[in-house]
């Protein structure tokens, strides 16, 4: 609004009222209480209606968490002084987003090696599967 009245003697006129106007919305809601801002309860929505897109989370939620767990053992293995080709993770996120890890699939030169590091990491009951087979 400025702007357009950049050249007219009721700039500062309306520069004022414009103040004023913003000053009354922002004082407006602790003069009349909270109680009168209304903040909708979660539980009216229906969630059913956004049950495409939670699926879609959940996938690329187990997509990166795949990525994120195979870049760690790649590391490692790495780290060892093993050379590691490539490492296929494969998880399974439950409902309450626990994570279990199913299996791992690892291509590399001392696989013995790489799957003693894995087991440490992710523990005995991991399956670890050679793939260079």
């Amino acid at each position: 609004m400025e702007n357009l009245t950049a050249g007219t003697k009721f700039r500062n006129q309306l520069k004022l009222m414009l103040s004023l106007i913003l000053a009354i919305v922002l004082i407006s809601p602790f003069l009349k209480g909270w109680e009168s801002i209304d903040i909708p309860d979660v539980n009216d929505f229906d969630l059913a209606e956004y049950g495409y897109s939670a699926d879609i989370y959940s996938q690329e939620l187990k997509k990166q968490t795949e990525k994120n767990i195979s870049d760690v053992l790649a590391e490692q293995i790495s780290a060892a002084g093993i050379n590691c080709g490539e490492i296929l993770t494969e998880v399974n996120i439950s409902e309450d987003f626990s994570i279990s890890i199913n299996r791992v699939t690892v291509k590399t030169d001392d696989f013995f090696g790489a799957e003693r590091i894995i087991r440490e990491t992710l523990g005995s009951s991991t399956e670890v599967i050679n793939g260079n087979l």
